[in-house]
C-alpha cells in the first residue's frame, strides 16, 4: 500500500536517511523506534507528503485512506467536544448538504414537484437520525474509554488543555476507521487505563498501522515489526520490541567484536608497514598492504551507553515505618476525592501509585509530602524522614536564563565538577551538552533535568508524579536504573506499565476514592481476583453391600466409624463376591494440590527467569497462570 524507495534526506545539514527502503502492506503492525529528534515523526511527514525526499520516492496506493495522529500541531473547530468528535463521519455531512440543496428546491418547486421533494426530504431525515444514533453512541463510548466524562461532552474544544485535544484527535481518527494508522505518540496524554483500551483497540484493528510510542508494553504487545533509526539508515526487524531489543543486542555485540578483530589486524599490518617500509627486499609486500588498508570498509562499533554507578545522596536509613496514613479522607469543595485510605509505608519500600487521571494519585502524593493537609484522619512520619519530591511540571520551574550545568549546580552543594559532569553523561547529557541553554532543551531533556535536581538532594523517601512524562525508551531505563540504584523508599505515581513492573515490591489501585493496596508489581495486582467461593462437594452416595460379604470390623488397629462397611477378607485376598473399595477422595484431593504446587514452584522460576531478562510481557503470562492456578489450589482446599 505505502512504499518508500531509496529514500535519502537531510535537514539543516544533518543527514537523517540514506538508502532507506520500507513498505507498508494492508495487516501491517508496524512499531517506529528511535531517540527523540532521530527523524520518526519526520518520517511519517513523507509518507503523509507533506515534505519531498532529496533522493528517492514515496508510493503511495490509490484510494488508501490514511490518519495520522501528530504530536503537535493539531487543530480543531470551534464547537462541543461531542460536535468536534462527531465531524469525523462523512455520511451526515452529505446528508445535511443534499438536505439543503432540497429545502432550497422546495422554496422553488411547483406544486406537482413538491410532494417528491418532500419525501426525499423526509427519507434523508430518517436516514441522518439513525445514523446521528449510532455514531453519537459510537463516539460517546470512544470519548469515555479516552478519559471524558459526560459534562466534558459539551464544553467548547477552546476550552480544552493540549492533551485532552489530542485525545479528540485520536477519537476522530480512530473513528474514521482508516486503511492505515499513523499514531505518533498517542500514549502521551492517556493515562493507564486508557493505555490499555488503546492496546485492545489496536489489536483488534482491521487496517495497517505505524506506531511511535515510549510504551514498552504497547510495543510489545502490539507489533510484529520494528522499524529502528540508526541514522542514517532505517532497520527493520521481525518481531515485537523484546524480540528487537534481543536481536539488537546480538547484533551489535557481534558487530563490536569484529571491530575489535579489525583493529586489531590494522594495528598488526601497520607494524608490519612501518618495520619493513625501508627495505628493498619487502617494498612489493608493504605496498600491497598499504593498499589493502586503503581499500578495507571500516567497521564501526555502535556507541552503546555506558551505565555509570553513581549512589545518590541519602539521609538517615529508616528501618521500621516511614509514613502512616490512617482513615485519610480529601475533598476539594463539594467534591470528595479519597475516603478511608490507610497506607503503611516501610523503610526501603518500593510503592508505585496507578489509576485512571483525576482518581487522586496527584493528591495522595502530596498529602504524604506534606504540600496538602487533609481533610480527615491521621498522618505520621517518622522523625528521620527526609523527602525530594519530584511533582508533575517541574521542568516549568527551570530557569531558562541558565545552562544546564548552572542549573543543576543550584542544588548541588559538595559535589565537584568532575562529579556533576559524571552525573549529566549518565542522564544523557554528554560532553557539551551541558554548556547547552536550558532554553532550547526538548521536553524530554528538561525532565530529565528537573529529575537529576530531586535526586541530588539527600532523602530518605523519593516521591515522583509521573516523571516518565516527555521520556523515550532510553531515557526511562536511566531514569528506572537510578531508581534501582536508590537505597531509600520511593513512592512514584505512573502510567508506565513496564516502569511499574521493573520498580515496585507494592503497587497501590488509586481508583472510585479509594486506595487499594497489593502485594508485587503491576502485572500482579491486575491479576489478582477474589477467590470464588466453591459449591460444596457432593459426597458420593453410600456404597451398601451384602450383609453375607460385609461386617463391621477393624482394620489396622483403627476403630471402624459406626454404620460403615468394608469388603470382608478371606485368607488374605478380597471376596470375589466383595465390592471393591472406593478410591480415598482425601488421598485423590492431596495428590492433584501436590501437582498443582510443583506447578507453582516452576511458575516462579519461569517468572523470576523473565523478569531478570526485563520480558515483562512472558512475565504478566505466567503470573497471570500462577494465579489461576493458586485459586485452583484454594478451591480444592475448601474442599478437604
Amino acid at each position: 500500500m505505502l512504499r518508500i524507495q531509496d529514500l535519502a534526506m537531510s535537514f539543516a545539514g544533518r543527514e537523517l536517511y540514506r538508502n532507506v527502503n520500507l513498505f507498508i502492506a494492508p495487516d501491517s503492525r508496524i512499531g517506529l523506534v528511535g531517540p527523540n529528534g532521530s527523524g520518526k515523526s519526520t518520517l511519517f511527514r513523507l509518507f503523509k507528503r507533506e515534505l519531498e525526499p532529496d533522493e528517492g520516492t514515496v508510493e503511495v496506493q490509490r484510494d488508501i485512506r490514511i490518519a495520522h495522529l501528530p504530536q503537535t500541531g493539531i487543530v480543531l473547530k470551534e464547537r462541543t467536544v461531542l460536535a468536534e468528535t462527531l465531524s469525523v463521519f462523512k455520511d451526515i455531512e452529505r446528508i445535511e448538504t443534499e438536505q439543503e440543496r432540497l429545502h432550497s428546491a422546495l422554496a422553488r418547486a411547483a406544486l406537482a414537484e413538491r410532494r417528491a421533494l418532500q419525501e426525499r426530504y423526509a427519507h434523508l431525515q430518517a436516514e441522518r437520525d439513525q445514523a446521528g444514533y449510532t455514531h453519537e453512541a459510537q463516539a460517546r463510548k470512544m470519548l469515555a474509554e479516552l478519559g471524558f466524562f459526560d459534562p466534558d461532552l459539551d464544553r467548547p474544544t477552546s476550552y480544552s488543555s493540549g492533551g485532552f485535544q489530542v485525545r479528540i484527535a485520536l477519537a476522530k481518527l480512530l473513528l474514521a476507521e482508516p486503511d492505515v494508522l499513523l499514531l505518533d505518540e498517542p500514549t502521551n496524554y492517556l493515562d493507564i487505563k486508557a493505555i490499555a483500551w488503546l492496546q485492545e483497540y489496536l489489536q483488534q484493528f482491521r487496517g495497517a498501522y505505524v506506531l511511535i510510542t515510549h510504551d514498552r508494553y504497547l510495543l510489545d504487545a502490539c507489533v510484529d515489526r520494528i522499524w529502528s533509526i540508526e541514522p542514517p539508515l532505517v532497520v527493520s526487524y521481525k518481531g515485537n520490541y523484546h524480540a528487537y531489543a534481543e536481536t539488537r543486542a546480538a547484533r551489535d555485540a557481534q558487530q563490536v567484536k569484529a571491530a575489535e578483530l579489525q583493529q586489531k589486524e590494522i594495528e598488526k599490518t601497520q607494524r608490519f608497514i612501518e618495520r619493513f617500509r625501508a627495505r628493498k627486499d619487502t617494498a612489493r609486500r608493504v605496498k600491497s598492504r598499504e593498499k589493502m588498508l586503503e581499500r578495507m570498509e571500516i567497521i564501526t562499533a555502535p556507541e552503546k551507553r555506558k551505565r555509570i554507578k553513581f549512589r545518590f545522596p541519602e539521609a538517615a536509613t529508616i528501618y521500621g515505618q516511614a509514613v502512616v496514613l490512617k482513615d485519610i479522607r480529601q475533598s476539594f469543595g463539594d467534591k470528595r476525592v479519597l475516603s478511608d485510605v490507610y497506607l503503611n509505608v516501610t523503610g526501603g519500600d518500593r510503592i508505585a501509585f496507578f489509576g485512571a487521571n483525576g482518581e487522586g494519585k496527584t493528591t495522595l502524593l502530596r498529602i504524604i509530602a506534606g504540600d496538602l493537609e487533609a481533610t480527615a484522619g491521621e498522618v505520621w512520619r517518622s522523625e528521620k524522614l527526609s523527602i525530594a519530591f519530584y511533582r508533575q511540571g517541574a521542568e516549568e520551574l527551570l530557569d531558562s536564563s541558565l545552562t544546564v550545568i548552572e542549573e543543576v549546580q543550584k542544588e548541588a552543594e559538595g559535589y565537584t565538577p568532575l562529579q556533576l559532569r559524571t552525573i549529566l553523561g549518565a542522564f544523557l547529557f554528554p560532553g557539551d551538552d551541558i554548556y547547552k541553554s536550558v532554553n532550547i532543551l526538548s521536553g524530554g531533556e528538561k525532565t530529565r533535568l528537573a529529575l537529576i535536581k530531586v535526586l541530588l538532594r539527600p532523602s530518605n523517601l523519593l516521591l515522583l508524579d509521573e516523571p516518565t512524562n516527555h521520556l523515550d525508551i532510553e531515557s526511562r531505563e536511566v531514569l528506572e536504573e537510578a531508581i534501582s540504584d536508590y537505597q531509600s523508599t520511593v513512592i512514584f505515581a505512573a502510567h508506565d506499565r513496564f516502569m511499574i513492573d521493573r520498580l515496585a515490591t507494592s503497587t497501590v489501585a488509586v481508583r472510585n476514592g479509594h486506595a487499594d493496596v497489593f502485594p508485587g508489581n503491576y502485572t500482579q495486582a491486575v491479576s489478582r481476583r477474589p477467590a470464588q467461593k466453591q459449591p460444596e462437594p457432593v459426597q458420593p452416595p453410600a456404597q451398601v453391600p451384602s450383609a453375607t460379604h460385609s461386617a463391621r470390623v477393624h482394620h489396622q488397629g483403627t476403630k471402624t466409624p459406626e454404620n460403615s462397611f468394608v469388603p470382608l477378607c478371606l485368607g488374605g485376598k478380597t471376596s470375589p463376591h466383595s465390592v471393591p473399595p472406593e478410591p480415598d477422595p482425601a488421598q485423590e484431593l492431596r495428590k492433584r494440590i501436590q501437582e498443582k504446587e510443583v506447578r507453582i514452584r516452576q511458575l516462579d522460576e519461569d517468572y523470576a527467569a523473565a523478569k531478570a531478562r526485563f520480558d515483562f510481557n512472558h512475565a504478566r503470562q505466567i503470573w497471570v497462570e500462577r494465579q489461576a492456578i493458586i485459586d485452583e489450589v484454594i478451591a480444592l482446599r475448601n474442599q478437604q
